[in-house]
């Protein structure tokens, strides 16, 4: 019937050899219904202004050709091919359709090969592959434009280890569903265009091409996409570049790869929220440089993978938080790093794993909210290095085993960020800034907890925590600055807590806060007030502890804080200690000069004392010069005590006054020098006036040293 004109073509429960009508032109249908047909038919550039109708039809089709060939064919209506068995392609290039396009319990067994080739296929209406639709062969509707949708609902098409169905640059107006579908070979939607939404849910994509399961990179979907419910395949899950206006739903999703990412989202961006709730990944999820505006959630979430990675945010930009609670683990890297997110991240309850290596790393995070990791479990380092937290952050009860400091040559990769070193940390906050709290009360770090130059604008917490790192030390907070520093610890830290440079509003402190062995770094270390129930004693103890060789600030440092709160009585005693020390340090001579000032004024801190030896070397003087049973024996002087150095030139003898006179250096009395002591009294008058000139010298220097107000 090629280039026949007819009003209507109808073969009803026939057997025909086959049928050849190329360029026909039918005002009516075209019905070959419920027929076998032993050869092909060919309606090829046909023109029917009616509905063309296969269904029932079986072909028995000789190989190298079509069952059916609509190539280039006009349909004015529907397309009808349900219940069709064949077992050669459908060839539907080019072809359109204004209305339906119906395989409706098609069987189509063409193993390998193409079962439907409907490229650049234009249809008015939708395409339905439903009612058990099964498919030996591949389904490529490339290019296609579909006005209405494409269904294909519990369809089964087989083609492994190749590609099944085909709908690249495809332009799908009222979406697409393939809900518990069964593939059987790669799913390929690279840049297809779909209108209103697009579902996978409950669906398999098994036995792929290049591990390859749904592979759909820069595909656009006005709505929703559903790989949910159960959906499960054997490969990547591929949507890089994506545009999806709503939501993207993966619960209850099980992705299965042998290495490398299960699912890929890098560049992509959605404008709800990405929902992967209860999933399970063999492989990780790339959401490197995504947009995503609504949350990304993944409680219960499960990420196993033989990769370095688990889960891929950098430099993401989640405007509506990622939250990963509920029993979320990750066997691998959790990267977060140079990411832009909004609303908080909550890995509260998680466990993540990557030993020896990074496990969350969040390094240059910029977040508007809260960072919360509650009860989290980390085996591997948390780095928040230069991150920007404009919140809380909060890893209460976390327990964090970080990275043992021995792995640096071990083959461990260098760090990427700012070529800092990481290794021997738990946690790692270098420079930092968090505009709210940084709680990590009943924690518990492994390794060193690491706060240098962070800057916490209010209060970091470190109740009945638990710092056991040793060999890089226990907490490294050298240069933080915060408005309140709370070291009341579960237990000592096993090593080093440095504070040196750091500058704190409150310090509160206990009995566990500091190291009995471990080395403490508290120069330059700045605080207003402290707020402890440590005694005088103890902190004296410390900082004897924090200064293998003597450092003045951390006890003036000290005292001032006691001045200022009003505890006088204590500032003395910690500026004492600390003049103490410096010249337990000195050379010998300077040594034994500041013993001598200890001894006689308490380096000034004990005025009284001064007075007390100088009223007792006063009155034993006065005693021996007034019953001293020597006399001078010169002429005329019987009975006095001492004699005169110039007989007709000396004042009244007056015990009282010579003693006075020798005692106090700095006073002229006239009597020291009109007398000519010997013997005993010689050595009594030399002890007096050296005593006098100690006495004096360790006045003056004590007074000096406290107008000074410094040690």
């Amino acid at each position: 019937m090629n280039d026949a004109a007819a009003e209507f073509v109808g073969f009803t429960s026939c057997l025909l050899p086959g049928l050849s009508a190329a360029r026909m032109t039918c005002a009516g249908p075209v019905w070959v219904s419920c027929c076998r047909i032993a050869g092909g038919v060919c309606l090829e550039d046909a023109n029917i202004a009616g509905d063309v109708i296969f269904r029932e039809s079986s072909f028995e089709t000789p190989s190298r050709q079509f069952s059916i060939d609509l190539c280039g064919a006009r349909i004015a209506s529907d397309l009808d091919l349900g219940q069709l068995v064949a077992n050669q392609a459908i060839h539907l290039h080019n072809a359109s359709i204004s209305g339906d396009i119906s395989l409706t319990g098609a069987n189509l067994d063409c193993p390998g090969g193409w079962a439907i080739s409907g490229s650049q296929v234009d249809a008015g209406g939708s395409i339905f592959f439903t009612n058990n639709f099964r498919c030996n062969g591949a389904v490529n509707l490339e290019g296609a434009k579909v006005d209405g949708k494409v269904l294909l609902n519990g369809a089964q098409i087989v083609r492994p280890d190749d590609i099944a169905l085909v709908l690249d640059h495809a332009m799908i107006r009222l979406g697409a569903q393939a809900d518990r579908a069964r593939f059987e070979g790669t799913v390929r939607l690279h840049h297809a265009h779909i209108g209103c939404q697009i579902s996978f849910s409950g669906a398999q994509i098994i036995r792929c091409a290049d591990k390859k399961a749904l592979s759909a990179d820069h595909l656009i979907v006005e709505g929703s996409v559903a790989i949910d419910k159960g959906f499960r395949s054997e490969g990547l899950v591929h949507l890089h570049g994506a545009k999806i206006e709503c939501n993207l739903l993966l619960n209850e999703a099980r992705i299965l790869t042998d290495k490398g990412a299960a699912l890929t989202l890098d560049g992509a961006s959605i404008g709800g929220m990405l929902r992967a709730d209860s999933c399970d990944f063999q492989g990780y999820l790339d959401l490197e440089g995504a947009t995503v505006t609504g949350p990304v959630n993944l409680r219960a979430a499960k990420l196993s993978t033989n990769s370095s990675l688990a889960l891929d945010v950098r430099r993401a930009d989640l405007r509506g938080g990622i939250f990963a609670t509920g029993g979320f683990s990750a066997q691998g890297l959790v990267a977060l790093a140079d990411a832009k997110v909004a609303v908080g991240v909550d890995f509260s309850d998680a466990r993540i794993t990557n030993p020896r290596k990074k496990a969350l790393n969040s390094a240059g995070l910029t977040l508007i909210g809260n960072f919360v990791c509650s009860r989290v479990e980390v085996d591997g380092l948390v780095d928040l290095a230069a991150a920007v937290i404009d919140g809380d952050v909060n890893f209460a009860d976390a327990v964090l085993t970080g990275v043992p400091l021995e792995e640096a040559s071990r083959g461990t990769e260098v760090d990427p960020f700012r070529g800092g070193d990481w290794r021997g940390a738990s946690l790692r906050a270098t420079a930092s800034k968090v505009s709210g709290d940084v709680n990590l009360r009943g924690a518990r770090f492994t390794q060193s907890l690491v706060l240098d130059s962070a800057s916490v604008q209010r209060a970091v917490y470190l109740d009945s925590s638990r710092l056991e790192g040793e060999e890089s030390g226990a907490l490294a907070a050298r240069s933080l600055r915060t408005a309140m520093l709370s070291l009341k610890l579960k237990t000592q830290p096993t090593g080093a807590v440095l504070l040196a440079s750091a500058t704190i509003g409150t310090l509160v402190d206990g009995a566990n806060s500091w190291p009995e062995k471990g080395p403490i770094s508290l120069d330059g270390l700045r605080y207003d007030l402290i707020d402890t129930d440590l005694t005088i004693k103890d902190r004296l103890r410390i900082l004897r502890h924090a200064t293998s060789t003597y450092t003045p600030h951390p006890y003036e440092q000290l005292a001032s804080q006691l001045s200022a709160s009003g505890q006088d009585e204590d500032a003395r005693k910690v500026r004492l200690a600390a003049i103490r020390r410096s010249y337990e340090e000195s050379r010998p001579l300077i040594r034994a000069w500041g013993k001598v000032q200890d001894a006689v004024v308490g380096y000034g801190y004990a005025p009284f004392r001064a007075l007390f030896i100088s009223l007792l070397l006063f009155a034993g003087s006065v005693s021996w010069f007034t019953f001293t049973p020597l006399a001078c024996d010169k002429p005329g002087m019987e009975g006095m005590p001492l004699c005169p150095i110039k007989d007709n030139e000396h004042p009244t003898w007056d015990a009282w006054l010579y003693s006075a006179d020798l005692l106090i250096p700095i006073v002229n009395l006239g009597h020291e020098n009109s007398w000519d002591p010997t013997g005993a009294s010689k050595a009594i008058t030399s002890i007096l006036i050296v005593g006098g000139w100690i006495l004096t010298t360790t006045v003056v220097a004590a007074a000096g040293r406290s107008l000074r107000g410094r040690p």
